[in-house]
């Protein structure tokens, strides 16, 4: 049960955090947001690095939020 409940809260911060990222990224390369210095919000990475890594985080997370659904149907059976 904790386990469940700690891998549901992880999956939603991955999640927040990776759509933030490519909300971010996007805004970067539309040049909404105008970076002062390279790297001050998306460090090292291209946009389109980031926009990828973004995407991956979500996914993932969905992945992960997915698994502990299963984990917390079959704990309830």
């Amino acid at each position: 049960m904790p386990f469940t409940k700690l891998g549901t809260f992880i999956a939603g911060v991955v999640f927040f955090l990776g759509c933030m990222q490519v909300g971010l990224a996007i805004s970067v390369a539309m040049d909404i947001i105008t970076e002062p210095r390279p790297g001050l919000f998306l460090g090292n990475m291209r946009p389109e690095q980031a926009i990828d890594s973004g995407l991956l985080k979500v996914m993932a997370a969905v992945a992960f939020g997915v698994i502990t659904e299963i984990s917390r149907s079959v704990e309830r059976k």
